[in-house]
């Protein structure tokens, strides 16, 4: 949006005062006494509204929109633990044990379960007729709750069994199926966190987002003063004028970025104003 809506202004403007001075309906409004400043100001209005909401969207909607991206591609990333037990398979995705389940129901409630567990020379052999899963997320552990089963344990020297109609088995899951908190990165931050931060980068992000923001009013005076002597009714050409001076609109930023690192100097950031602050005065003489 804060790319789409500046480059949507400066082709919009172009195109309309371009046609304007082609249909000679400039020359009308000039002879019937009205000044430019009239029929631009409504357009300036609009900008404006538009540069009030690109602050907002820039310092306040931007942040959690990216940090919300971030955190659900960083959940997928994560293995759910409950979906590596599937029915009629032998499931070995944990170290040291296997699991299998005849059936799986809803809300994971199990019938006919087998877990193996290998602990140095031991092995433990569980057998329930039914039971249910769980996932503690906070402990990263799978509960199994069994009942109507049997407890197998042995070892090189004994061998023990025991019967059970209610036990509780713990698994400790490795961290790959842990779900951690991530946090807020420079370009995720609004603008109170973001002022908190001393550095070049969060320097560079805070005027950058200004920058982005005032663009559409820039870029409006521009397009109505390059449409005022473009002369020609081609949309194609209002397109191709814009992407190229957005172009070089961002090209210009990056040599702003570059000094800043360098220099410290956040005005740096503002530099394709400049260009474009010039060619709008010629433009308009």
């Amino acid at each position: 949006m804060q790319y789409i809506i500046p480059l949507s202004i400066l082709v919009s403007s172009i195109s309309v005062f371009s046609t304007f001075y082609s249909d000679k309906e400039l020359n009308i409004f000039a002879f019937s006494g009205i000044p430019y400043t009239s029929l631009i100001k409504p357009f300036i209005i609009f900008t404006i509204i538009f540069t009030i909401f690109l602050l907002y969207f820039n310092f306040f909607i931007l942040p959690d929109i990216r940090f919300s991206e971030r955190r659900i591609i960083h959940q997928l990333k994560i293995k759910n633990p409950l979906s590596i037990i599937i029915e009629k398979e032998i499931i070995r995705e944990i170290p040291g044990i296997t699991i299998y389940v005849e059936r799986v129901f809803k809300n994971f409630n199990l019938k006919n379960i087998s877990i193996t567990k290998r602990e140095d020379n031991s092995t433990f052999f569980l057998k329930a007729e039914k039971g249910k899963l769980l996932y503690k997320s906070d402990e990263n552990k799978l509960v199994f709750i069994l009942e109507n089963g049997n407890f197998l344990s042995y070892t090189e020297n004994s061998i023990s069994s025991v019967d059970f109609k209610e036990y509780e088995f713990f698994i400790q899951l490795t961290d790959e199926f842990k779900k951690t908190d991530i946090k807020r990165e420079i370009n995720e931050l609004k603008i109170g966190e973001l002022r908190k931060i001393k550095n070049t980068e969060s320097l560079i992000e805070f005027h950058e987002r200004i920058l982005y923001s005032i663009t559409p009013l820039v870029l409006f005076l521009l397009g109505t003063s390059i449409g005022m002597n473009l002369k020609q009714k081609n949309k194609i050409l209002y397109i191709g004028v814009g992407g190229f001076i957005s172009i070089l609109f961002f090209e210009i930023l990056i040599l702003g970025e570059i000094l800043v690192r360098k220099y410290g100097i956040p005005f740096f950031i503002y530099l394709p104003i400049i260009p474009c602050v010039l060619l709008t005065k010629k433009f308009w003489k």
